[in-house]
């Protein structure tokens, strides 16, 4: 008889290969991960939608920002919508306008979606958005914005407030 400690070590095995559990997870991320590929894919109008809101909020938001740090020019950001994109372009108010071949024009492909409420030009001056003449907009001249895809459905909204500041929701009265 062969007391406690007097055992011999076991030979380490050298293992390969993955465990089930690993396998398992692995099977369900590349399932998740085609499951949101496919959406996409299939609905190129909603996808195109959400990037031209997304790209709107982000000219916006740089037009309000030059403005802000050159008080003495009125900063335009023009939006023109043709057969197959968006142009967002931010600018001098002298020099208005959008074409996607134009210095500092944003483009977003349309896949035949489109936009509710289109401005065509916003203007900013110093802390606050201005109509063309350079006065002030009143308080609660909120602008909606909803970037629709193709085939129906709720789309992507923005929001423009008095102040110029632009955020990816309905706009908020008030």
């Amino acid at each position: 008889m062969r007391a406690l400690g007097d055992h011999e070590p076991r030979k380490n095995r050298i293992q390969f290969g993955f465990t089930l559990v690993e396998l398992i997870i692995t099977l369900i991320l590349i399932g998740a991960i085609s499951a949101l590929g496919i959406a996409l894919l299939a609905s190129p109008s909603a996808y195109s939608a959400g990037a031209a809101r997304d790209q709107f909020i982000s000219s916006a938001l740089l037009a309000q920002k030059r403005a802000l740090a050159n008080t003495d020019a009125t900063v335009a950001l023009t939006i023109t919508e043709s057969a197959g994109q968006w142009c967002f372009r931010v600018s001098a108010k002298g020099d208005a306008g959008c074409s996607g071949n134009q210095r500092g024009a944003r483009t977003a492909a349309r896949e035949g979606a489109s936009l509710q409420n289109n401005p065509g030009t916003l203007y900013y001056r110093g802390i606050r958005r201005v109509n063309a003449s350079d006065e002030p907009i009143s308080a609660g001249s909120n602008i909606d914005l909803n970037f629709v895809p193709s085939g129906g459905g709720a789309g992507h909204p923005a929001c423009i407030s008095a102040s110029g500041f632009a955020y990816p929701e309905r706009c908020i009265d008030g």
